[in-house]
């Protein structure tokens, strides 16, 4: 099935797509992701551990709260690398 030409996306002119960058951004986030859900993991139960509390589910509501802040942040931090990118090609 083919796309009619009206429905196409125009491209501007100078503006080339770069190969590989979708891939390599979904990589990016991918690595982002793990890495979010491992900082948001470890860096409450190290806090939790010297502040010496015992409960289980103190220590999990930490866990939670800090993997909902460092999702955002990566996906954040990813952007900018990328937006960088982009702009430096240019």
């Amino acid at each position: 099935m083919s796309v009619p030409s009206e429905a196409r996306e125009e491209t501007k002119p100078g503006s080339a797509k770069r190969r590989g960058s979708r891939l390599l951004l979904a990589v990016a986030l991918l690595a982002g992701i793990l890495a979010a859900l491992s900082i948001g993991s470890l860096v409450p139960e190290m806090i939790a551990g010297l502040l010496g509390i015992p409960s289980n589910a103190i220590r999990l509501v930490m866990k939670v709260v800090a993997v909902a802040v460092a999702l955002p942040v990566m996906f954040y931090l990813v952007e900018r690398i990328f937006l960088d990118r982009a702009s430096r090609r240019k």
